[in-house]
């Protein structure tokens, strides 16, 4: 969560956090859960050991993935004090010497040049509005031959309907197109850079996640209430509409140090 005012009206707090925890699955707060992350580590080929740094870690679900999948060395960084503190819990209460997490803005943060085998970063990016002086950062921090992997939420070309503005600037969204994201990355340097429209299958995923939340809703009804509910309900919704009009997209790039 990369913004001063990522918040959002208590949007992170603890109960809100494992409110989202909820919908997404254990140790997620970004759509997809641990199957799309799964999916999107599929395409790239790291080295046992892999040096990693997750941006916007969350509850720490990737990270732990990937430690156990390479035994890799993850950093994880938030600016949510109570994800920091939920993920850091989890650390030690299952064992993961390699894993870490701070509670940082990664843009004030310093990394030796060639240290990383990856930086990823989960739907997080959204909160940063001078991704072109990050990207430019991000590269010096990683390995020549290492990737940069990123999901996130796009917006479709032009500024889309008065609701969708609303909802990005009450979220406190700085969105690009697609393409234009992919552009920032190769003017940063990096090279093979892949952008990847998914808002197709983002909308599938969303309409599984309110299907699991209804199919299981007497479950969450015992932690959460019915506002609660309501709140994942409308949101989920709104996302749908905005990415069937066009509006709002998802989208997932990832490119290579030369």
């Amino acid at each position: 969560m990369m913004s001063s005012n990522y918040d959002n009206n208590g949007q992170y707090s603890r109960h809100s956090i494992l409110r989202y925890e909820k919908i997404f699955g254990d140790g997620f707060v970004s759509s997809g859960g641990l199957g799309l992350t799964k999916s999107f580590f599929e395409r790239l080929d790291l080295p046992q050991g892999a040096k990693v740094l997750d941006i916007g870690s969350g509850l720490g679900g990737a990270a732990f993935y990937l430690a156990d999948k390479v035994g890799a060395t993850v950093v994880g960084v938030d600016l949510s004090s109570v994800m920091v503190e939920i993920a850091s819990e989890r650390t030690k209460l299952n064992g993961y010497n390699s894993v870490s997490f701070k509670l940082a803005d990664v843009r004030d943060m310093e990394w030796p040049e060639n240290h990383f085998d990856l930086i990823w970063s989960r739907d997080t990016l959204l909160h940063v509005p001078n991704k072109d002086e990050l990207f430019v950062q991000l590269q010096r921090w990683l390995k020549p031959g290492g990737h940069i992997m990123i999901s996130d939420y796009a917006k479709g070309v032009g500024e889309g309907s008065e609701g969708f503005q609303t909802y990005v600037r009450n979220s406190g969204y700085h969105l690009l197109d697609v393409e234009s994201y992919g552009d920032l990355l190769r003017d940063a340097g990096f090279v093979d850079v892949v952008s990847d429209n998914w808002s197709t299958q983002f909308v599938e995923i969303l309409r599984a996640e309110q299907g699991m939340l209804q199919s299981n809703r007497s479950e969450f009804l015992k932690d959460f209430s019915e506002e609660d509910l309501q709140y994942l309900h409308e949101r989920w919704e709104r996302k749908v509409q905005y990415c069937l009009e066009g509006d709002m997209q998802a989208g997932l790039w990832y490119g290579t140090k030369a």
